[in-house]
């Protein structure tokens, strides 16, 4: 209908549509739950496309995209698009290995290894698993000349482990879904977010809206101290919660 702001809804997977174990039918309790596919019915019968953000690889989010019929895909967290800097025929996750900054920051931070499930297809960036200390952002900016940040990405699991992303330093979430709002001719200020991330919540900058799972704010005090909007439920159930209020017209603000 001519005069209705185009929208978009950015989603992202793991701790957020996907709940524990990476399931997208089980609640946070591990009971079966229906709340994601709901809330992904909900969005395709009002045509509001659904774009993954995600710091998973293309190939992997481009298999899911395609069962669950997303609109598109922002893989790697915008790591191959940031202008990292490449040799010919290199990539970037091959060119950040080569600057030695992955070794030197696993030898300082040894509770960091290189996540198992991740390496596959991946493109422009690096990803491990584990914690990191307070002073591991400042010694890749320092070891990188700031070409490369370490990116917090959210709890996985239930021991406490983080996912972080060693990645050219103007990639983020934010930029790759400012750059494909632009490309949709979509509204901002129409578009929602729905995560469970520092990464996720900095998209808020960008889009009208940004929902934060109620897992993510438990797992990390600083996404609760800044997030506007902090739903009820976990993972799907609480993206169906954002997703309903959203198509009702509520910004969480």
């Amino acid at each position: 209908m001519s005069g209705v702001p185009r929208r978009v809804v950015y989603l992202d997977l793991d701790g957020t549509l996907l709940g524990p174990g990476g399931s997208m039918l089980r609640n946070a309790d591990g009971r079966f739950s229906v709340a994601s596919v709901r809330a992904l019915e909900l969005l395709h019968g009002a045509g509001v496309p659904i774009v993954l953000v995600s710091g998973r690889s293309r190939p992997r989010l481009e298999a899911v995209a395609s069962l669950l019929g997303a609109a598109g895909v922002l893989p790697e967290m915008g790591a191959t698009d940031a202008g990292y800097p490449t040799a010919p025929g290199q990539t970037v996750h091959e060119a950040i290995e080569a600057s030695g900054v992955p070794a030197a920051l696993r030898e300082a931070e040894p509770g960091l290894a290189p996540h198992p499930l991740a390496a596959w297809g991946r493109e422009g960036s690096h990803v491990m698993l584990g914690r990191a200390g307070p002073d591991a952002p400042a010694l890749v900016e320092r070891l990188s000349r700031g070409a490369l940040r370490l990116a917090d990405n959210g709890e996985i699991g239930t021991d406490g482990a983080h996912v972080y992303h060693l990645l050219p330093a103007g990639a983020s979430k934010a930029a790759a879904v400012e750059r494909d709002v632009a490309a949709r001719g979509a509204d901002p200020a129409a578009c929602l977010a729905v995560g469970d991330s520092r990464q996720d919540l900095d998209v808020g900058r960008v889009v009208g809206a940004v929902a934060i799972v109620a897992n993510g704010a438990a797992a990390d005090p600083e996404i609760a101290a800044r997030a506007a909007w902090v739903t009820r439920g976990a993972y799907g159930e609480g993206v169906l919660e954002a997703v309903e209020a959203w198509l009702g017209g509520a910004t969480g603000a």
